[in-house]
């Protein structure tokens, strides 16, 4: 029997009688032995603290979640599958996928708390500049522009879903945040889901106009989304970054009516076409969760009358911070067609 075959045998057992023994103390003392036939059960990833790298996908009574939640490394849902992990700060950024029967239920970026530490602090990694006053000088705070990116391939198991649009995502860390000016301009991460094909993406031309990109893909940046394509209340202020594309704000977000930024959802648009669903969440709030300040959840995605190529597309983006693994997810969910 191989080494990996023992271990999953192993975490099956430990889920087993890690459930059974929660849920036989629960039962026990609301005397409900007798009707256990009937309970709830939940689908968990098993992860046992000492094989973190086995994971295996449980059913087990509801009562017991709790329970596995705070002994093991396990997480709810079916088990993921994970792109390549790419370091940043103190530690690693890597997409993830929960899927079931050929269906998207999550697509996100997973990272442990402690990348959040560590962070690079100038102002961009020097990848997307131009020299706007032609002195033969780089400015990086006008003539440079992306923050420190991640570009991170999504798991081949989500990219062989029919109808999923999403093809590849971008992490990028803003130690001075971006424009617009007493808005976007703190500390935050950018977490991009691309619909548009990397290569498209990457003949974004730097130049001169808007944030350090060449006039001609500016002009494509800011061709109209049809109307019956554009979310409501979201609206194009020409914000339009080089390797990136344009940057469609919701004017009715809490830091464009007085209150200071703390995580919106951008829509990103590239020639007359929504080109990336973007979370961005401030360095601050991600901290806040993990220490219970800020809550863990999600919150809905405003919705177009129509897509513009039918598909799976998240009702949801939600942030969490899960204690017994001591990570974060930055996430996309409640899929629909």
């Amino acid at each position: 029997m191989s080494m990996v075959r023992k271990r999953l045998l192993a975490g099956a057992l430990v889920v087993a009688l890690l459930a059974t023994a929660a849920f036989a103390q629960l039962a026990s003392s609301e005397q409900k032995v007798s009707r256990a036939a009937g309970v709830t059960t939940a689908t968990i990833c098993l992860v046992p603290r000492g094989t973190p790298a086995v994971e295996v996908t449980v059913t087990v009574p509801t009562v017991a979640v709790p329970a596995l939640l705070a002994q093991t490394l396990s997480y709810q849902g079916v088990c993921a599958a994970y792109g390549k992990p790419l370091a940043l700060g103190g530690g690693t950024v890597r997409t993830y996928a929960q899927i079931e029967r050929n269906a998207p239920k999550t697509i996100g970026i997973t990272f442990p708390r402690g990348m959040l530490s560590g962070l690079p602090t100038s102002m961009t990694d020097g990848h997307h500049c131009y020299d706007v006053n032609g002195d033969g000088q780089l400015d990086e705070m006008s003539e440079c522009a992306g923050g420190h990116e991640r570009e991170l391939t999504l798991p081949a198991a989500a990219t062989r879903i029919a109808g999923l649009p999403l093809k590849w995502a971008l992490v990028n860390w803003n130690p001075h945040g971006h424009g617009a000016p007493g808005v976007y301009d703190i500390p935050h991460f950018d977490f991009h889901f691309y619909i548009q094909p990397k290569a498209e993406r990457d003949a974004i031309r730097p130049g001169p106009c808007s944030i350090i990109v060449h006039c001609d893909d500016f002009t494509r940046g800011i061709t109209p989304i049809p109307a019956q394509h554009l979310p409501a209340d979201y609206r194009d202020l020409q914000f339009v970054e080089v390797a990136m594309g344009n940057h469609l704000l919701d004017q009715t977000s809490p830091e464009w009516n007085g209150a200071a930024f703390t995580r919106t959802f951008v829509y990103g648009a590239y020639d007359g076409k929504i080109s990336f669903l973007e979370p961005m969440i401030s360095h601050a709030w991600l901290q806040g969760v993990a220490t219970g300040q800020n809550p863990s959840g999600c919150l809905p995605i405003k919705q177009p009358q129509s897509w513009q190529t039918t598909g799976w597309y998240p009702q949801e983006y939600c942030i969490r911070y899960r204690s017994n693994r001591d990570d974060f997810t930055v996430s996309l969910e409640n899929f629909r067609r």
